[in-house]
């Protein structure tokens, strides 16, 4: 939780409030924008995230937006499936999904993941994990 990567927690009076990279209303210009034609509770997740930095709402978010670019809906939401249920075998995330998938996420949480980090995300929880580790200062991985 440093000040110099503009993300920290501040403490006021028992009551955490999240300061992200971005301001509520840039969430919520980002959102109009990024998320276009998104489900509505990915879009709300994502303001919500913004405004209270939850991980769970993060990892809604994340979901949300693969579920999103998948070729073929999978016959549970994402949220249901455990864990380990790997992206290309399971899911059938193909490479095109995955850019996709990426892209927006890069947008909204100005998040990259190298090649090297790409390669070792195969699994619903390598993917939260890296964001988490990313996105929101202090809290681990999945």
């Amino acid at each position: 939780m440093t000040f110099g990567s503009m993300k920290y927690l501040l403490h006021v009076h028992q009551i955490t409030i999240y300061l992200g990279v971005f301001s509520l209303i840039e969430a919520k210009q980002k959102a109009a924008v990024t998320l276009a034609g998104f489900p509505p509770e990915v879009v709300d997740q994502y303001i919500a995230f913004a405004a209270d930095g939850d991980p769970i709402r993060l990892d809604s978010v994340v979901l949300g937006v693969l579920q999103f670019h998948l070729p073929h809906p999978p016959s549970q939401p994402l949220s249901a499936m455990t864990g380990s249920t790997r992206l290309l075998e399971d899911l059938g995330c193909d490479s095109l999904a995955m850019i996709d998938m990426l892209f927006v996420a890069e947008e909204i949480f100005g998040v990259r993941l190298t090649d090297d980090e790409l390669a070792r995300v195969t699994t619903l929880d390598d993917l939260l994990a890296h964001f988490r580790r990313h996105v929101v200062p202090g809290v681990p991985g999945v």
